[in-house]
């Protein structure tokens, strides 16, 4: 009996470490939406925790390797905004004042977790206004 129960404790222990960022991806989700949010490099900020859940939930895909990448010194994204689009599809924008660039980047089709990227394109003159107010509210 106490085999099985240890068995379950460490089997519970690793699903627990495993799926976490994909629970508070979940969790976190209904804020989240159709809301921007800064990214400070703070751990404990919003946006930090939920680029590093959609990182986490969107294992090895487009997204989790654009966020990987170190080159271009690209870094982090000054702000993101989280999304579902006319398809039920989760998206992501990731805003980037330095390159004046928007990366977007959405599941190819419902519960599909593998996000691809669907445009590149220069931010615009209200998502730099939008910024501008995020960083007064912080």
């Amino acid at each position: 009996m106490r085999k099985h129960l240890f068995t379950f404790n460490v089997t519970a222990v690793i699903l627990l470490l495993v799926g976490c960022n994909s629970f508070m991806h979940g969790y976190t989700w209904n804020k989240a939406q159709n809301s921007y949010n800064i990214v400070t490099g703070n751990k404990n900020n919003f946006g930090d925790r939920r680029l590093k859940y959609n990182k986490g939930f969107h294992k090895h895909s487009a997204l989790s390797n654009f966020l990987d990448c170190k080159c271009n010194n690209r870094g982090l994204p000054n702000f993101i905004y989280e999304y579902k689009n006319n398809n039920k599809c989760r998206g992501i924008r990731l805003f980037y004042l330095n390159l004046d660039s928007v990366f977007v980047f959405e599941e190819p089709r419902k519960n599909k977790l593998q996000s691809i990227q669907i445009e590149a394109r220069k931010i615009s003159q209200d998502e730099r206004r939008i910024f501008e107010e995020l960083k007064q509210r912080n």
